[in-house]
């Protein structure tokens, strides 16, 4: 039963547990920025749905909409714009006889057309000019006039622009004039959202009281700059008014009745037999065709040259206003080309009437919710479990199947749902999961490899003891010579000559300092163990424990695979070899000489030294820290890498206090009796014998 717990409970214990919880805490803050979203985010969404949108198919398009632009090549025939409104006069004219159901005019003129006779006249008295007196009280504008009259002749609609400024101004008192027999009926609280304007700018009266109805331009850019919403109705001091290209379709058809309706947190605008929706705040979502001219379009001057057969309009509302680039009346578009204001009310009629409709349905952002909820939680199991490919395959099946899904039900079905933090979830949850995955497993390495290293520690602690307990040394003395040799190696790395001494290779080198006299466990007991001075042929015999560890060693390094351990083995054979070499080549067992004689043996030569001056046996007495350190100076250059003795002389006081701390027990401390004192082996051939 314990085990079977154990079992259950190793997922949690091995990182499992946390990164579950990494992963479910990561989609809560996704769901969270789906309900708050930052400037950012809000922008990548808008750019996802114009790319998804740019794939969607259209039902044909409707032929009542026309372009009518005052274009470059109007502009270089008839002058620059504003045109006199006698020129307009003869251009709307012109529209009716060509046919045309319905005229819009889509620009503003809310002052008298200074261009008129009387205008021009009034100006020059005003500014003191010598001109005849002008009898009339006030100015008549007879460009205007005659404009008037051309639109009284036909359907026509005029622009208007609502101002939403606090310091709203309307120039006029009137409101503005509604299709005849417009009728808007509403349920209570379905327009309650819609931006309130606080002021209207109108044309000028002479105009407005000829035309069958005005509509208003508004259009709203978002926060990246693109026109994809516009709105078709809105409400001014209470009563509704259409947008110009709404205005057109009214007063084109018999049927002038709207109805706006909500049906939950959705409203739609119902308009003969079309249900158009509306987003929150009344705006349509444009359907833009991916053509800029993809609407007939005739120049301004070539209508006013007559070069169009009568009829050609016949039964077409026609769009009149600048498409000449210099006139400033372009929008982007999400497909990222700028498009005149022209060709979005087009636009919107044929929406209207081809009834080709985008809506955002209310419950999309509980649905976006709900697939970050379900995608964030799948993902946060799946990918807390081991595998790259399982990872890589959940986070491509996610990501592409909420694309593909969100793509598939704007282009089939129009409606519009954001697949972007859907898809970025598992993403998002895979990159810090693979982190932390990747910061788990490396505390595990790195456990394993301190685990390894302590391992590996005890093992060479426990063969050189080994070697020790055959020796009349004590194991005190492998821990008071790795501390010299650290002393010694960690002041050489300060000189540049020793710059290439890196933190490992430093580490690698103490490591193996308790190694250096493993070889001794190849020496019979009558010689290691001999109480008197060793005749000469043992003393021969002694001398071969360098010789003996360092096969051993080598033997070893042949035998395994791991770069580390090999570094690790290499060094300590170098130190087993050499750390009975002497400076002036007079050592052994190679008689090697100078900066041939491995560093690792150097260091060790002088802390072996030392520690067999300083420490006391049952065969001689130790001499003091000073007189040994006495002995040693005067071997540099002889016996020990001068350098290697400076290193000495500035650790001098450490290496007193290493041999204080771990100073061997006296015979009468350790419970034994005293034996008499002999000359050491140890000293024999190195330095005169205490």
């Amino acid at each position: 039963m314990a085990r079977d717990t154990f079992q259950r409970l190793r997922p949690l214990r091995e990182g499992r547990g946390l990164l579950l919880g990494f992963g479910l805490c990561l989609t809560l803050a996704i769901s969270f920025l789906s309900i708050y979203q930052p400037l950012l985010i809000h922008q990548a969404e808008l750019r996802l749905y114009d790319i998804m949108l740019s794939g969607r198919t259209k039902p044909p398009q409707s032929s009542v909409p026309v372009l009518i632009g005052i274009d470059e090549e109007s502009l270089q025939v008839y002058g620059q714009w504003p045109w006199p409104r006698y020129r307009l006069a003869r251009l709307v004219e012109r529209l009716h006889e060509l046919g045309a159901t319905v005229v819009a005019l889509d620009f503003l003129m809310p002052e008298a057309d200074r261009t008129s006779p009387e205008i021009v006249l009034a100006e020059r008295q005003r500014d003191k000019q010598r001109v005849p007196a002008f009898t009339q009280s006030a100015p008549v504008d007879s460009n205007s006039r005659q404009l008037a009259d051309a639109l009284s002749h036909g359907a026509t609609v005029l622009g208007f622009f609502f101002n939403f400024t606090e310091s709203g101004i309307a120039t006029h008192k009137s409101a503005p004039v509604l299709p005849e027999g417009m009728v808007v009926n509403k349920t209570t609280g379905s327009d309650a959202a819609w931006p309130r304007p606080s002021g209207i700018i109108r044309n000028i009266s002479t105009l407005t009281v000829k035309v069958r109805a005005e509509g208003f331009t508004n259009a709203l850019h978002d926060r990246d700059g693109a026109l994809r919403r516009v709105p078709l109705l809105m409400t001014y001091d209470g009563t509704p008014y259409p947008s110009l290209a709404m205005a057109a379709l009214l007063l084109a058809s018999p049927d002038r009745t709207i109805h706006l309706k909500q049906r939950g947190a959705e409203t739609w605008l119902v308009w003969s037999d079309r249900h158009i929706p509306l987003d929150a705040h009344g705006n349509l979502l444009v359907d833009f065709r991916s053509d800029e001219k993809s609407f007939p379009y005739f120049s301004a001057q070539a209508i006013l040259q007559g070069a169009q057969a009568p009829g050609t309009l016949k039964g077409k509302i026609a769009l009149v206003g600048p498409w000449a680039k210099g006139l400033g009346d372009f929008h982007l578009a999400p497909s990222g080309q700028f498009i005149s204001g022209l060709n979005v009310h087009a636009t919107i009629i044929d929406n209207i009437l081809s009834g080709t409709f985008i809506s955002r349905p209310s419950w999309a952002q509980g649905a976006e919710l709900f697939a970050i909820l379900l995608i964030g939680a799948a993902s946060s199991w799946l990918l807390s479990r081991p595998g790259f490919r399982l990872s890589l395959v959940t986070v491509i099946t996610a990501s592409g199947s909420c694309y593909l899904g969100a793509r598939t039900l704007l282009v089939a079905k129009g409606m519009h749902l954001s697949p972007l933090l859907p898809m970025l979830t598992p993403i998002i949850i895979m990159t810090v999961l693979s982190l932390l995955k990747y910061g788990i497993e490396a505390r595990k390495v790195k456990q394993r490899n301190r685990d390894l290293i302590d391992a590996q520690d005890t093992i060479i602690i426990s063969m050189s003891t080994l070697a020790e307990t055959r020796d009349n040394e004590t194991g005190k003395h492998i821990l008071r010579t790795q501390h010299y040799v650290e002393l010694l190696i960690r002041k050489l790395a300060l000189l540049p000559k020793y710059s290439t001494l890196d933190e490992n290779t430093i580490e690698l080198i103490i490591k193996s300092a308790p190694l250096h006299d493993i070889g001794k466990v190849g020496i019979p007991d009558a010689i290691l163990q001999k109480p008197g001075q060793l005749t000469d042929a043992e003393y021969a015999i002694m001398k071969t424990h360098t010789l003996i560890g360092a096969a051993a060693l080598s033997k070893t390094i042949e035998g395994t695979g791991h770069p580390e351990g090999q570094d690790f083995l290499h060094y300590a054979q170098q130190m087993i070899e050499s750390h009975h070499e002497h400076w002036d080549g007079s050592g052994y067992p190679h008689g090697l000489q100078g900066n041939n004689i491995p560093l690792a043996g150097r260091l060790m030569a002088v802390a072996d030294v030392y520690d067999a001056l300083v420490s006391r046996r049952v065969y001689k007495q130790g001499f003091s820290h000073e007189k040994a350190s006495e002995l040693i100076v005067q071997e540099s250059g002889r016996k020990f890498d001068p350098e290697v003795v400076n290193a000495f002389i500035a650790t001098n006081a450490e290496f007193a206090a290493i041999a204080r701390e771990y100073a061997d027990m006296s015979s009468e401390e350790a419970g034994q009796p005293p034996r008499p004192a002999v000359p050491g082996n140890a000293l024999r051939h190195t330095l005169p014998a205490p």
